[in-house]
C-alpha cells in the first residue's frame, strides 16, 4: 500500500476533532524538500531541515499515544499528491516505519476536514494535509505552531511510502513489517512497566547496510540505538559491549534488545538473495551467512575445518563459520538450505546472547529488566516494506535469570521441538499454502473447490479448519473421534452435492498429536489450563485397549450402545498395529502413524466408492498427521499423502511424491 501526503498552505477553517481510525501499516518513509534555489538559500534549507526533523520526530513520540488516523487518509492508499512547487534542490531523508505511521496519526488530531477540491467553511489560513485520493482535506488554524514548528511557513513535501511484499510472507509466514514490529514492542514493553523515555534499545544486527532501516525505526520511537552487532547478526561485541550499554541506560530504566540473522527474499520470490539500491541484479543476503554455510557444507563432506584465528584481520568470519558448524547435517538435509539458514543462525545466536545475558546482566542498574526479542530480518527490494519474524521475547531480570515469555499470544510462532519427532511437518500456514499452489496447477479454482475436513473434534484441531476457511470459504466436516471420517459414504455423498458448479472438492484427512512445552510427545498445554493432557485423549485410551489386547485381555466382541460407538471403531481399527505399537521406541509418536494407515484405508474405500457423487470435478485426497503445539505457536501437520482421484475414484496421479 502506498500513502502520499502533501502538506499545502490552503484556505480553511478552524480545526475540529474527528473519530480515529486504525493506524495504517506503514514501513520506509521517504521525504523528500522541494525549494526554489532562488527562494531558498542554504541557511534556509538547513532551517526546514531542522525544522522537519523536529516536526517528524514529534509526530512520531506523539502518535504513538494518538487514537487514529483520518480515515481520508486510509481511503488515500495507493493516491499521490505532493507539493506543487518549483524543485531545483532536493534532499532526501528516512523517517521511518514508525514516524511515518504515527505521522498521520497524530495529523489526525491537529487537522480539520474541509470540503471537496480545499473549499473551506471559513475564509481564514490554514495549512492542510491534502489528499488527492478521496478529495478530502484536513486543515489547522494557520498561525498556531506545532511541535516548534511555524504553520505560516511553506512546509516541505513528505512522501510516505508503505508497500507490502507478499513473497516475504509466503517465504516466512507470521513475519510482521517494520511498522507492525515497532508497534508491537512498543505495547509489549509498555505492558511491562517500560518507560520508553527510559529505555536503551541495543540491536545486533549484521552490519549490511539493508539492516539499518529497522534500527532507524526502532530509534523513531526510542531516540537511538547500541548496536552489539557483527557479520550475520552476531552479537560480537560480546559481554563487554552488554555491558557498555547497560552503563548507558537512563536513570530507574531498562533495556530492550533485538537481535538476529537476516535473509533476503527478491521480486521473484527467490530466498537468500534480493535486489539492492541501484544495482540491476540482485546479490547474495546475507553473504556472510551464505558463505559460512559453503564452508560448513563442505566440512561436513570431508573437508578439514579451519580455526578462529588470532589475528582481528577476518576473525568475525571464522566465528560465524565455527558457530554455523553444530547444524551442519540439518543444512544439508533441509529442502530449502536458503530458508533453513536464518533459522539455524537464529539458534546459534539464542545461544551466545543466552551467554552473554548470564555473564553481563548485573551492569544493568537497580530494579532494571532486559527484554530480549529474537527473530530474523526479512530484507526485500527497495521499494517495499522490510520484515521481521519474531521467534522470541523473553525478560530477564538484573541477575541474568529468565522471568517470563512476553511474546503476544496473537503471535504464532514456530515450535521447533515438533521437528525432533516429525521432520518435514509443515506449519498450518505454510500447508495451506503449498496445497493451494498445489491443486491450482491441477486445475482447481479456489472459488470452486470445496473442502471437507476428516480431524478429530477436538477444539485445538480447529485453528487448520479456519486457515483452509481464509482461502475456501468454508468446510464440510466428515470427521470423528481421532480424526476418524464417521461420516462415512453418506456424509462424502452429501459434500459432493454441495460443490460449486464445474468444480472439485479437497479433502483433508489426519490424526492428530500434541507435542507440550517441554518436548514430550502426545500431551499439550491448552489454554486456560495449568497442566496439560493427553492429546489424542481417544487415540491414547485406544492404545491402552490394544495394549490390553496384545496382553492376553479379551477383545470387546460387539458393536456396544450407540452412545460409545466411535471410540469402540478407533480401538477396533487400532487392533491390526498392535504389535507396531508394542515394539515402537516412542509409543506417542508411532501412536497418528497407526492411526494414519487405518484411516487413510478407510477413505480410500469411502473415495473409490462415493466420488461418482462429485459431478464433473476431481477429487483431491490430503492425508498426514496433525500437531498440535501450545498457545501463542503455530500448529503443524506432515503431510504423508495427496493424491488426485478423477469423479469414478480412479487415481489420476499422485500430486506430491
Amino acid at each position: 500500500m502506498k500513502l502520499t501526503i502533501g502538506l499545502t498552505v490552503l484556505l480553511a477553517a478552524q480545526s475540529a476533532a474527528f473519530a480515529p481510525v486504525a493506524t495504517p501499516q506503514l514501513s520506509r518513509a521517504d521525504v523528500t524538500l522541494g525549494m526554489s534555489a532562488a527562494d531558498a538559500p542554504t541557511s534556509k534549507r538547513k532551517r526546514a531541515l531542522k525544522k522537519l526533523g523536529k516536526f517528524a520526530g514529534a509526530l512520531a513520540s506523539f502518535g504513538l499515544a494518538a487514537s487514529g488516523t483520518p480515515a481520508p487518509a486510509l481511503a488515500a492508499a495507493g493516491g499521490s499528491a505532493a507539493l506543487q512547487a518549483g524543485t531545483t534542490n532536493v534532499a532526501r531523508m528516512g523517517l521511518g516505519a514508525a514516524g511515518a505511521a504515527v505521522a498521520a496519526g497524530a495529523a489526525g488530531k491537529m487537522f480539520k476536514k474541509t470540503s471537496p477540491g480545499g473549499d473551506s467553511s471559513s475564509s481564514s489560513s490554514t495549512t492542510a494535509l491534502n489528499l488527492k485520493k478521496g478529495a478530502v482535506e484536513w486543515s489547522v488554524e494557520k498561525g498556531s505552531k506545532t511541535f516548534g514548528l511555524d504553520l505560516n511557513a511553506q512546509l516541505p513535501t513528505m512522501t510516505v511510502t508503505a508497500e507490502p511484499f507478499p513473497q516475504a510472507t509466503k517465504a516466512f509466514p507470521g513475519a510482521l513489517t517494520n511498522s507492525e514490529l515497532v508497534i508491537m514492542i512498543n505495547q509489549v514493553l509498555e505492558d511491562a512497566g517500560y518507560d520508553k523515555d527510559k529505555t536503551l534499545v541495543a540491536t545486533s544486527l549484521c552490519c549490511d547496510e539493508v539492516n539499518r532501516p529497522l534500527e532507524t525505526d526502532l530509534s523513531e520511537v526510542y531516540n537511538t540505538n547500541f548496536n552489539m552487532g557483527g557479520l550475520a547478526g552476531f552479537p560480537f561485541g560480546g559481554a563487554v559491549s552488554f555491558g557498555a550499554m547497560a552503563a548507558h541506560i537512563p536513570d530507574g530504566g531498562s533495556c530492550a534488545v533485538v537481535y538476529g540473522p537476516h535473509v533476503g527474499v527478491d521480486h521473484d520470490g527467490s530466498i537468500g538473495t534480493v535486489e539492492r539500491r541501484g544495482r540491476k541484479v540482485g546479490g547474495a543476503c546475507c553473504g556472510s551467512a551464505v558463505a559460512a554455510s559453503g564452508y560448513v557444507s563442505g566440512v561436513f563432506n570431508g573437508d578439514k575445518a579451519g580455526s578462529i584465528p588470532d589475528d582481528a584481520f577476518d576473525a568475525q568470519q571464522a566465528m560465524v563459520g565455527q558457530s554455523l558448524l553444530p547444524f551442519a547435517e540439518r543444512l544439508e538435509t533441509a529442502e530449502d538450505k536458503m530458508k533453513e539458514l536464518p533459522f539455524a543462525l537464529y539458534d546459534a545466536q539464542t545461544g551466545l546472547m543466552k551467554q552473554i545475558l548470564g555473564k553481563s546482566s548485573g551492569a544493568v542498574a537497580g530494579d532494571g529488566t532486559t527484554a530480549v526479542l529474537g527473530g530474523i530480518q526479512i530484507n526485500t527490494p527497495p521499494e517495499y516494506s522490510d520484515y521481521f519474524l519474531p521467534l522470541s521475547f523473553d525478560l530477564y531480570n538484573s541477575k541474568g535469570e529468565f522471568v517470563e515469555d512476553i511474546m503476544p499470544k496473537s503471535i504464532q510462532r514456530p515450535f521447533p521441538k515438533v521437528m525432533d519427532y516429525f521432520p518435514g511437518a509443515l506449519t498450518n500456514a505454510e500447508l495451506v499454502d503449498k496445497v493451494t499452489t498445489s491443486i491450482e496447477e491441477a486445475g482447481f479454482s479456489t472459488e470452486k473447490t470445496l473442502v471437507a475436513t476428516s480431524l478429530c473434534c477436538d477444539e485445538v484441531n480447529r485453528p487448520l479448519e479456519t486457515d483452509f476457511a481464509d482461502v475456501f470459504d468454508t468446510n464440510f466436516h466428515m470427521g470423528g473421534l481421532a480424526g476418524f471420517p464417521f461420516g462415512g459414504l453418506t456424509s462424502f455423498g452429501a459434500m459432493a452435492s454441495h460443490i460449486p458448479d464445474g468444480g472439485d472438492t479437497l479433502v483433508v484427512f489426519g490424526p492428530h498429536v500434541g507435542v507440550d512445552s517441554t518436548g514430550a510427545a502426545g500431551t499439550v498445554e491448552r489454554r486456560g489450563r495449568a497442566n496439560g493432557g493427553s492429546c489424542c485423549g481417544s487415540a491414547v485410551a485406544a492404545s491402552g485397549y490394544v495394549a490390553d489386547v496384545l496382553s492376553g485381555k479379551a477383545e470387546q466382541a460387539s458393536l456396544p450402545a450407540i452412545v460409545d460407538a466411535q471410540q469402540y471403531f478407533v480401538g477396533k481399527m487400532l487392533l491390526p498395529y498392535a504389535k507396531q505399537l508394542d515394539k515402537a521406541e516412542n509409543k506417542m509418536v508411532e501412536l497418528p502413524y497407526a492411526l494414519y494407515d487405518a484411516q487413510k484405508e478407510l477413505m480410500g474405500k469411502i473415495v473409490t466408492q462415493k466420488a461418482d457423487a462429485v459431478a464433473d470435478g476431481n477429487v483431491a485426497v490430503l492425508g498426514g498427521i496433525q500437531i498440535n503445539t501450545p498457545e501463542g505457536f503455530s500448529d503443524y501437520y506432515m503431510p504423508l499423502s495427496f493424491d488426485l482421484f478423477n469423479n469414478k475414484g480412479e487415481l489420476v496421479k499422485k500430486l506430491w511424491a
